[in-house]
């Protein structure tokens, strides 16, 4: 099976004299990518690794990559995105909304009531969203953990306790 790549950031310019690079790394990534020896960036369609010889924070995160002494070679890696393995990624919540986002065609049921089908699932910055095709319309529904009691992956049903009006909108 192939490996999957997460997009954690990206390498954004050199900074000082020694070859290190300014990195913009999504909050949720941070202790993955620390806690890593090496990340990967895409290079004619392939992952290719590159290993941490340091990490520092100062006003922003800085990251030296093995063998990159100098700015000049450092800003060959001028915004890059940055990648880690699948199976290095260890945020909790990165692995929640993945599952989330595969519950598209699922069915979605308001304790034992069919509501309808999971058209899409939406990331906003509170909250998922999952589009429910419901009475002929496109309705939003909150994927709160507050409001899920079952989903189950194998069956592709999704059953959640509705707050009472949620679809009369």
């Amino acid at each position: 099976m192939p490996k999957k790549y997460i997009k954690i950031g990206s390498l954004l310019k050199p900074v000082g004299t020694f070859g290190e690079i300014k990195v913009e790394i999504d909050d949720q990534f941070l202790d993955d990518l620390v806690s890593s020896d090496h990340f990967f960036m895409r290079i004619n369609g392939s992952f290719v690794p590159y290993f941490i010889e340091s990490f520092r924070e100062t006003n922003f995160i800085l990251i030296k990559i093995e063998e990159i002494d100098n700015p000049e070679s450092a800003s060959a890696f001028s915004l890059k995105n940055i990648f880690l393995e699948e199976a290095a990624v260890a945020s909790k919540e990165w692995h929640k909304q993945q599952s989330m986002e595969d519950l598209k065609g699922f069915t979605l049921y308001d304790e034992k009531k069919l509501i309808g089908i999971i058209t899409g699932v939406e990331i906003f910055p509170q909250q998922l969203i999952a589009w429910v095709s419901y009475k002929g319309k496109n309705m939003p529904v909150p994927l709160a953990d507050s409001l899920i009691e079952k989903i189950d992956f194998d069956m592709q049903k999704v059953i959640m306790k509705l707050p009472e009006g949620l679809l009369d909108i």
